[in-house]
């Protein structure tokens, strides 16, 4: 009897366990038709980038990037087909793997890294938001196990379902589709300009996703994004994005350590940080964190002149 009340057990898990595949199957089959059809939003600008791109220059960085590098500028002035494809609130782990993608399959002539001063300070969601690259692991599990392994030892176990792969990027699909998200080579413009009444309540440290401690998984992957590139002989530069309010880095761990990494691996730092010509020019920002059109314009075409500079 109770041989029997097992096999009976056993088949209905297998039943179960069966029934639970096809319809992950099934469903996972139907969101990555969805989310690889995308054509605006984020995942589609990740997508281009991964699967499209051929541009001689690209762009990585977080909202400072995605916001501040005007492709359109850099092919006027240096006459270079650019791709941005920074990705708002992402930091080194996502740039790290998406460059190791990209580069598998095409060899950009240069590229450029956005530097957030904060970039090596440790942050939970600098490993949460990896779980935007979950779709594309199945094509590129080499690349991209050793950063997302680092979230999570059964990253191989959750990834192997399909819906866990593309677990809430429906909605973001469904989203851009009832309302594109337009871009321009992965750019995209802000248009607001900073109201005066809204610098007396400036709080330049209101916000803060990180604790001011060196995060070394941070760390070896601004090494490997550097290695990577040089391994491709790829000119490598990073910049830093103009600010608004005056900024004193002469203490931040972070930005000191970014700047040992830059001159020990020879990679050139051009620093926009406290620039005359961008600082307290509220018509230049949309906050008091990003410019503007006009300011990114602007600060693209200056970038543009000292990369001349460099060549």
């Amino acid at each position: 009897m109770i041989k029997k009340e097992y096999k009976i057990s056993a088949i209905k898990t297998l039943k179960f366990v069966c029934i639970f595949l096809i319809a992950d199957f099934v469903f996972g089959s139907i969101a990555s038709q969805i989310f690889f059809s995308q054509k605006t939003g984020k995942y589609a600008r990740a997508t281009h980038a991964i699967k499209e791109t051929n541009a001689k220059m690209l762009v990585f960085g977080s909202s400072h990037a995605h916001r501040h590098y005007v492709p359109k500028v850099f092919e006027q002035e240096l006459n270079i087909e650019c791709f941005n494809a920074g990705a708002e609130g992402q930091q080194l782990l996502y740039h790290t793997a998406l460059q190791n993608i990209i580069l598998k399959r095409t060899k950009p002539e240069f590229i450029i890294l956005n530097i957030d001063e904060n970039f090596l300070f440790k942050s939970k969601s600098a490993y949460d938001r990896l779980s935007d690259l979950h779709p594309y692991y199945r094509d590129n599990r080499k690349e991209l196990k050793p950063i997302l392994g680092l979230k999570s030892k059964w990253i191989d176990f959750k990834l192997f379902f399909k819906s866990y792969q593309m677990n809430s990027t429906i909605v973001h699909a469904v989203r851009y589709y009832i309302s594109p998200q337009k871009d321009y080579q992965g750019y995209r413009p802000l248009f607001n300009k900073i109201k005066p009444e809204d610098i007396l309540t400036n709080d330049p440290d209101k916000v803060k996703e990180y604790v001011e401690l060196i995060d070394d998984n941070f760390v070896d992957a601004l090494k490997s994004f550097i290695t990577n590139a040089k391994n491709k002989d790829i000119r490598l530069v990073f910049v830093t994005s103009p600010t608004f309010n005056s900024v004193d880095h002469s203490k931040n761990e972070s930005f000191i350590k970014i700047k040992e990494i830059a001159i020990k691996e020879g990679v050139p730092l051009i620093d926009f940080f406290n620039s005359k010509q961008f600082m307290n020019k509220r018509e230049l920002f949309h906050d008091f964190s990003h410019l503007n059109n006009d300011g990114a314009e602007l600060f693209t075409k200056e970038l543009s002149n000292q990369l001349k500079d460099l060549q």
